[in-house]
């Protein structure tokens, strides 16, 4: 009934963990094994899926690819077409289902993640250290330019060209405007104008992934968006991608496929 199965160390490490299933109105389609057993529990059927459901997810996934390239004037040649891809991942139809993470697609440029309530959640520039590496050749300034309206003007205009909800994360949590430390170290006394602006949960101190629910990495005098990453689907108000058809493409009649050994967001 379900796909070939290559990954049972994941479903056995998985299966001790215990995470819950999110409740009745989750359960897959009539027919299709779930991932969740009645203890809870993750079953192998977290794998599961078909070579229809890859596909359509597959397309849905570029097409929501082009809207944000759209959206955000990236740098892409448009529209991006399969050729146009340097790699290509999609979750297996088990996992997506209990993650809301379907999958991504990469560019030359940029990687873009539908792993968020099955909504676009992350974007990511390919080569940040080799562009930062060039910025810091060009542009290290002295610290009296450095300009963090600006920085944090360039990453909410970005969130809001993809309906992310700039004015709940401005009230919800603590804005943090700085250089970037991760890919340029200037020397002292000077920085780089690439900043991380980034929303922070009130009541904590630190930038750990929990207690940033979005973060932003841009670099201002080109107004360059390098990351963008939305990690609480709550500040998510573009739709999700929809499948349909779900339970013709998960039916016995579709061939099914064998997944990948690696999960990814």
């Amino acid at each position: 009934m379900a796909a070939g199965f290559s990954s049972l160390w994941l479903v056995s490490l998985l299966a001790g963990t215990g995470v819950l299933f999110g409740g009745p109105g989750d359960d897959p389609p009539p027919g299709v094994p779930n991932p969740i057993g009645p203890d809870g529990k993750y079953t192998p059927a977290l794998m599961f899926t078909t070579k229809a459901y890859h596909d359509e997810a597959f397309r849905l996934v570029l097409q929501e690819a082009n809207r944000v390239a759209t959206e955000l004037r990236l740098p892409e040649k448009l529209p991006i077409t399969e050729a146009d891809l340097v790699e290509r991942f999609i979750n297996a139809f088990g996992y997506a289902h209990v993650q809301k993470a379907i999958g991504n697609v990469t560019t030359r440029n940029y990687t873009y993640y539908v792993s968020q309530g099955n909504r676009f959640s992350y974007l990511e520039g390919t080569h940040q250290a080799k562009d930062c590496r060039r910025y810091q050749r060009l542009y290290t300034w002295p610290l009296s330019r450095m300009d963090t309206n600006e920085a944090y003007q360039l990453a909410s205009q970005c969130l809001a060209a993809l309906s992310m909800d700039v004015l709940a994360l401005n009230r919800d949590c603590v804005l943090v405007v700085e250089p970037d430390n991760d890919y340029v170290h200037p020397p002292q006394g000077k920085f780089v104008p690439v900043y991380y602006v980034y929303w922070r949960k009130r009541g904590t101190e630190t930038g750990r992934v929990g207690d940033v629910p979005a973060g932003v990495r841009v670099f201002t005098p080109e107004k360059a968006l390098l990351q963008l990453r939305v990690e609480d689907p709550k500040y998510i108000l573009r739709a999700p991608l929809v499948f349909t058809n779900l339970h013709f493409l998960l039916s016995q009649t579709n061939v099914p496929v064998r997944p990948t050994t690696t999960v990814r967001p």
